[in-house]
C-alpha cells in the first residue's frame, strides 16, 4: 500500500536547513530504498516562488498566483513509501522528525501521512 508523507513546517529556526539534515535524510532514504518501501520524495518550492491554486468554485475553475492569505505552516516536501500498513507509514514519518530533532534543533512542524488511493483491480 502507498502512502504519502507531506511535510508542514511551523517553525523555522535558520534560513536554511543545515547540511546535516540533508545527510539525515540522505540516509533514511537510503535505509528505505535498501528495505524496498522508498517510492520517491522531493522538496517544495514557497509558493511565492512559483505556484498557484487552482480552485473549483460556483461551477467556475479559476487560478490564483495571489496574493496568498497569511500563512502559519508550509508544506515543505513530501515522500512516497510502499509499506504494509499505516503504522510502518507512521513510523517512516517519526523517524524523519527524529532527524530533524536531532539535525536542526528549534525545527516545529508536523506530517501528515495518507494512504494513496488505488482503484480496484
Amino acid at each position: 500500500m502507498k502512502f504519502m508523507t507531506l511535510v508542514h513546517e511551523t517553525h523555522r529556526p535558520t534560513d536554511e536547513p543545515p547540511m546535516e539534515l540533508f545527510a539525515a535524510i540522505g540516509a533514511l532514504q537510503a535505509k528505505s530504498t535498501a528495505d524496498g518501501t522508498f517510492v520517491q520524495a522531493g522538496g517544495l518550492a514557497p509558493m511565492a516562488a512559483a505556484g498557484a491554486i487552482v480552485s473549483l468554485t460556483g461551477g467556475s475553475i479559476g487560478t490564483t498566483d495571489g496574493p496568498f492569505v497569511e500563512v502559519k505552516e508550509l508544506v515543505g516536501g513530501y515522500a512516497v513509501y510502499d509499506v504494509a500498513d499505516t503504522e510502518t507509514a507512521v513510523e517512516k514519518a517519526r523517524s524523519f522528525l527524529k532527524a530533524h530533532l536531532e539535525a536542526w534543533p528549534g525545527w516545529e512542524g508536523w506530517v501528515e501521512v495518507r494512504a494513496i488511493f488505488e482503484p480496484p483491480a
